[in-house]
């Protein structure tokens, strides 16, 4: 999940074929599903936070 995550934060038009066979064997559907929420949620906070800080000075 941890590699997931790492990859959401950049381009996740190609996932690797092998990560997502792995995360399959591991979480149900609604769990993958659950999990790219967090997972996503977290990567805009964060690329909303930097943004902020870089327009607002802080």
């Amino acid at each position: 999940m941890l590699e997931l995550a790492d990859k959401m934060s950049g381009d996740v038009s190609s996932l690797p074929s092998l990560l997502i066979e792995e995360l399959h064997s591991h979480f149900s559907e609604a769990e993958l599903a659950e999990l790219i929420l967090v997972a996503g949620q977290a990567n805009l906070n964060n690329r909303v936070g930097n943004a902020a800080k870089q327009l607002l000075g802080k």
